[in-house]
Formats: structure tokens, sequence, C-alpha cells
């Protein structure tokens, strides 16, 4: 062996955290001197790590891909006893904690062995107990041991945040100071503490108020009054390592890239770097501050841990937060423990399949992986699992969701669907369960006539009073199937109109996803607000939602006039001349106006040649009529779209919204401000006739049964925590899912639920 280790090359980076079929670590928190519980076996082929469990199983796969992988090298971690002075009981707020080496933390033992033909069991050759090993193993073995691999994360925490240098930073150009001294308090209202200098004229003023911080805006008001003053510095905030710069032009922060124009502009108001200390907390360190704030209440009144959950069977296992990850966590645990009833992943199997030789690049793998974790085998983890390699090979193509960032739940869930139904079920899907058909009813105010329409659905996502007011689910969704006044071009007037559009249900889905739209624009920025919504089922399991009122109605030809074709309008009329032209060169008329349509109806000598190209047409002579016009349906109204992109909001996403929203600009701004990722593109293929109907015909009651809730400012920062309804004890009860903490909720988490939820699952009775 030690020969057949020159001869190989060891990568820079090996994924050694886990197993490629399960979630088994190297790690072992409890010592152990002689043969630790967990340990993983890193091929020397692949450099792919597999348990003991299944090493056979990868030795199967790489035999039936035509190579035999019989070497490893078998890894185990062992916990050294900590230091007593490592005492870290009081929380201290950090950007970058700096971890201890591996080797402090772990004693690695390990064993260089293959795989005996016969038996498929592991025979050491080498360990890291015996003495005089070979050069050879020793440089091999060092060099995979300490090849990079992911960060602990029970180890460590590590926020980051990305800033760059704005355009108005770029083109800064101080002005003639005002003042030669920076004021040491607001110059409107006095306050000594979050003051904000700015860099054009050198007047102070107090900041926005923040949690424990104190604010009145001022800073920003002077930007108001003048708006060419953008940039402005936290005056606590600097140091010869810090500054907080921030463009109220850009609503974000900032920094030079060349500080030298900086240093100047502060020395002109009687600010040396060298001699400033950091006084009060950065915006990161607010931020970072903020972000352990949003946690969810997990103590009861009496200041008791809530109860928690073994993993097994019944609840599942936790999911421990990969840094920016509780979106995920927090559907993954609605769709495997119950969230959305019925919604199974058993049609894959328990069996991985014997083709796949890098199972963390293959998606059905990453399924099969995390369902055996979350409902085959949960009891094994009882610290949860990182779901890292699924979001990796989930996320992979999709800009977002392959990031570090947090992402909105709601729209990871509607990710999450489609492309599960695109690369696995094409037939059938688990996720039909959330499939219904929704009605569009339009009609014109001046002729009464109707036009029906309808749209596939996985969610509903309903709109918000934009008001800080407690709402009531109910009056909420009496407000959206309400329906809306909205301009319209009426087919059979030919002209604007008003017109009433009035959705409804017309099939019934087994899950329904409400999705309260919980974003409004303050100052044209999109905001999450936190609206108390009072709803069926959340104290009371029997309290069902009950959506028959909102059923469709249909078409009723004895009292309604359906709307002619919107593009029956739009006649093409063949050019007069070139038609008579051809007419005379005995071509039928159908065929003339054929070719002229698709010649551009201009030139008759084209016209004629395309005739002669498509003389053996079958429907060459058949009655002609014109196909829609793709780039008329692409037109918008430019008056909506201005008023729009006055807003400040992009142009390319508004034409979209108007498009996709058939030009109603009020459900358009909502559309940009929840699709705000969107690249805007549209496509330009035909739309696709649904081959499959989904959902059920008749109504029925709905039970509450899961929810996604969020904390924070944003959709994109916050916190996420998933609540599934269980059988606890006998009696039906929440059970709260907070990464990898598992426990039964209490009625203060109501609150929570209500003011907080962003995802609701109502599961058909």
């Amino acid at each position: 062996m030690a020969a057949m280790l020159e001869s190989i090359s060891i990568p820079p980076v090996i994924a050694k955290e886990e197993c490629i079929y399960c979630f088994q670590s190297p790690y072992n928190d409890v010592a152990v001197s002689d043969t630790p519980q967990n340990s993983l076996n890193i091929c020397l082929s692949c450099f792919q790590a597999v348990c003991n469990r299944h090493a056979a199983l990868h030795y199967q796969v790489a035999i039936n891909s035509g190579s035999g992988h019989v070497d490893y090298l078998n890894i185990a971690k062992v916990k050294r006893p900590e230091d007593e002075e490592e005492n870290k009981k009081n929380k201290k707020i950090k950007l970058h904690v700096v971890e201890k080496s591996e080797d402090e933390i772990y004693q690695t033992l390990w064993a260089l062995g293959r795989l005996e033909n016969a038996s498929l069991k592991f025979h050491a050759l080498y360990t890291s107990k015996d003495a005089n090993l070979p050069d050879a193993v020793i440089s091999k073995v060092n060099q995979i041991l300490h090849s990079k691999s992911q960060e602990m994360v029970d180890q460590t925490s590590s926020w980051e945040l990305t800033i760059r240098p704005c355009p108005h930073v770029q083109n800064f150009a101080p002005g003639t100071p005002d003042k030669q001294a920076a004021a040491s308090a607001c110059t409107d209202c006095g306050l000594s503490e979050n003051l904000w200098l700015c860099l054009q004229c050198g007047n102070v003023g107090c900041g926005r108020n923040q949690v424990g911080v104190e604010g009145h805006s001022h800073a920003l008001k002077h930007f108001e009054a003048n708006p060419s003053h953008s940039i402005a510095v936290k005056l606590g905030s600097l140091s010869q390592t810090t500054s907080d710069l921030y463009c109220y032009s850009c609503d974000d922060e900032t920094k030079f890239e060349d500080e030298r124009p900086f240093v100047a502009a502060l020395s002109s108001y009687g600010i040396n770097l060298q001699d400033k200390l950091a006084s009060e907390k950065t915006l990161v360190e607010l931020q970072v501050e903020q972000n352990m704030n949003w946690d969810f209440q997990m103590t009861d009144s009496d200041g008791n841990d809530l109860l928690k959950l073994p993993a097994g069977r019944d609840y599942g296992c936790g999911l421990i937060n990969l840094g920016n990850s509780c979106y995920l966590n927090s559907v993954l645990q609605c769709l495997f423990n119950g969230g959305a009833r019925n919604w199974s992943l058993e049609g894959l199997g328990k069996e991985f399949p014997l083709d796949v030789v890098y199972p963390s690049n293959n998606l059905k793998c990453q399924l099969i992986k995390l369902n055996n974790a979350m409902r085959v085998e949960p009891q094994m983890y009882s610290h949860g699992i990182r779901p890292g390699s699924f979001k990796k090979c989930v996320g992979q193509s999709h800009e977002e969701f392959s990031s570090g960032r947090q992402q909105d739940a709601m729209e990871f869930l509607g990710f999450l669907v489609d492309t599960l139904d695109k690369k696995l079920f094409k037939d059938s899907s688990p996720n039909d369960l959330f499939k219904f058909s929704l009605e569009d009813r339009l009609q014109c105010n001046k002729c009464g006539g109707v036009k029906y329409s309808y749209e596939p659905a996985e969610a509903l996502q309903l709109p918000m009073p934009q008001n800080d007011d407690p709402q009531d689910l109910m009056q909420v969704m009496s407000q959206y199937f309400n329906g809306e006044s909205i301009e319209f071009r009426c087919p059979h007037c030919k002209e604007p109109v008003v017109a009433n559009k009035k959705p409804a249900f017309h099939t019934y889905p087994d899950t329904l996803v409400v999705n309260p739209a919980r974003i409004r624009p303050v100052n044209w920025i999109p905001v999450k607000t936190s609206n108390e919504l009072s709803l069926p089922g959340l104290e009371d399991s029997r309290d069902v939602l009950d959506v028959s009122q909102f059923s469709s109605n249909g078409f009723d030809p004895e009292l309604e006039q359906l709307l002619p074709d919107e593009d029956a309008g739009s006649e093409f009329i063949p050019n007069a001349t070139s038609s008579a032209q051809l007419a005379e060169m005995g071509f039928q008329p159908h065929a003339i106006a054929r070719a002229l349509h698709a010649t551009g109806n201009e030139n008759t000598e084209t016209a004629m040649n395309w005739l002669f190209q498509h003389v053996d047409d079958a429907d060459l002579n058949e009655p002609f009529t014109p196909p829609a016009d793709a780039n008329s349906k692409m037109q918008v109204d430019s008056e909506a779209l201005a008023n729009m992109v006055a807003m400040g909001l992009n142009q390319k996403l508004c034409h979209k919204a108007l498009i996709l929203n058939k030009g109603d600009v009020n459900c358009s701004v909502e559309w940009v401000f929840n699709n705000m990722d969107d690249d805007g593109e549209l496509s330009t293929e035909p739309p696709q006739k649904a081959s499959k109907s989904y959902g059920h015909s008749a109504p029925a009651p709905y039970e509450l049964t899961g929810i996604v809730c969020h904390k924070g400012n944003s959709v994109h920062s916050g916190h996420y925590v998933a609540f599934i309804r269980h059988l606890v004890d006998g009696q039906r009860k929440w059970v709260l899912y907070n990464d990898e903490k598992i426990v039964v909720a209490i009625p203060q988490n109501f609150t929570e639920m209500r003011k907080n939820g962003y995802i609701y699952l109502y599961s058909r009775i």
C-alpha cells in the first residue's frame, strides 16, 4: 500500500465532514480511547467519504462503473477535554469568531487499509498508533487530514456583509466646510450619541431610531433638504480600522476604495483617525445584534426552557443552521414532518441508485439521503443534521439559492416545487397536492361582456392592507376574492373601459398554501410588516377554514355574453395591389393572404416566391386565420409604465409585471416588490396547454397544519422557524422547529404565529 500511496495525488479540498449517503460524521463528543462510535472512510480512489455502514454500497457502485474502490483512510475525531477557563457564559457579539485549530479540539485517530473482496470488511494495514510508519504513509495521510474542509457549524460563527463603493462615493468632491470642527451633539435636537457627520458640509445630525439606540433621523432630514449631500459617516464608529459610511441617495452602506479623499474630508473637520477609538456599535454589529434578537420565544412565562421533543419518527429531526439557511430548514420541516399533510417521498424509495458514483451532485440521491434522515431513521440524529449537500445540489443553478445569503422562504418553496417537478417528478409528483386552478372573471362595465380565464396555482398570495392594524384572514380573503376595478381595452367596445376583475376557486388543492403579502413600500423601499393576523384553526384545530364562498360559478350562457377573443379584433388585411397581382397569376385568396402575412404584406415578388416554396403545403388553400401577434401581447400602457418607473422601480420588472397582471397597476407594483430578484425576462415560447388537471372540483373544509414564521424587517434577513401540528401526549399541539431545536410550543407563541406568519399551510379534511 505504501507504494500505491506514492502514486496518488491528494486533492486540496476533500468533503470529509459526513458520509455521502447519510449524515454520520467522524466527530465523537465523548472521549473514547480505543473504538470511537463515529468514523468515516475516505476513498483513496475518488476521495469521497463513506461511513462503515455504507462502505459496501460505495464499493458496489464503483464496481458497477467499472472500477474498484478498495483502499480507504478511516478517520475518527475524538474530543479532547476542555480547559476549565474556557467557560463562555457571557455572550459577546463578534463579526468573526476565531476558532481553535481542529487539532486543539479533537484528537484524530486514523487507520489506513482496504476492503477485503470477499467479506467487504475493512482490514487496517497502518494506524495512527503504529510506530515507524513509512514516509509515504505519513505524508499522504497528513495531506488528507490537513486538506481544506467545511467549517464545523457548532464550532464557528461568521457573519459577513459585502459593502461596495457607490457612484456617489466614487464621484465625491468635498465642499467648503461650514464648520472647522465637528459638533459633539446633533445640531437639531442636541442628542449626543448615534451622530452622523455630513462629509459635504460638516453638519452633524442624529441617525434613525433603532432597537436600543435613540435617534430622530435629523441626519436624514439634512439630506432631504440638501439632496447633493449624500455621504455621511457615523462619528462613534471612527477608528483607524473602522468607519460606518452611509449613502442616503442609495439608501445603503458604502465605502471609499481609496481612503485618501475620506481622510482629507475628515481632516477638514478637525478629525484625525489616528486619534479615534470607536465608541459605538457599527451598523454591522447592530445588524448582528438584531439578528440575535430575532429569535422566537423558547422559554415559558417562568423562564423555563420549552419541553424538548426527541428526534424520532413522530417529530423527525432538527436541521442545523448553515449560517443563513433557516428559510430552507423551515420549508423542509413543513414538507417532511406533516406541515403539508401527505407530502411524501416514499415513491423514491430508501435505496440509492447503483449507477451514481458521485451522489452529492445527484438530486435524487440527495432527496433519498434527506428523507432517510428526516423520516426513516431520524432517531440517529439527536443533535440534528446539516442539509448542506442538499442545499448545494438543489440550488446550484440559482444565483441566490446557491449563495449563503438569507432568502425568502416563499420564493424557495416555489423554486423547490418547480425544480423537483422538472427534474424528478414529471408524471406524478408529491407536489401535486399544492396545485389547483384559479378562475379569473373579467366583465366590461360598458357592454357587460365577460371573459373567463383559468390559471394554474400553487399558492394563494393575499395582499395585506397597507396599515399596521390587526387583520382577519377571512376578511383579507374576502377582499381579495371580491375583485377590483381595472382599466381594460374591451375587444367588443374597441376602446379603453373600466372592467371588474374577480378571481375564484375553480378547483381546490389538498394543501392550500396561504401567503399573506407582508411587504409594503416605505420611501420606495420594500419593508416587511407585522400585522397581527387572526386565522381559523390556530388555537383550536376544530376551527376550520371554509373557502366554499369563494367558489367559481362558471360561465352562464343564459345570463352572460362572452367577449370576442382579443386577437380576433386585429384583422389582417392583405395588401390590395399585391393580392390582385397574385390573383392574376392563378393563386387562391387564402393562399395569397397566407403568403402576404408570412412575408410582411408589402412585396408581391417576395410573396410569390413564398408561394412557390409552399405550393405543396396541404393547408395552403385552407381558410386562413392570422396567428395571435405575440408582440401585441408584449405591449403595455406607456402611462402606467411611466408611473411605476417614477416610483423608483426597475423598468424591465415593471414591464413584465404589467404584462403578467394584464395592465393592473396596483397588482403590478405589488408583484415587483415581491419579485425584486426576478431578471425581468419574459418567455417567448407559447404557453403549453395543461395536459393534467389538478385539485378537487368540490370545496371542503381545511385544517391549519403548518406555519412558517419570520421575524425581521425584510424577508431576506431575520429568522425563520416552522410550527407544525402534532399529536403530543395524546393531544394535538403545535411543535416549534427552530433549526436543530424541536420543542412543544406554548400559548405565548400564538402571538408570534399571528404577527409573523409568512406561510400558512391548510390541509383538506
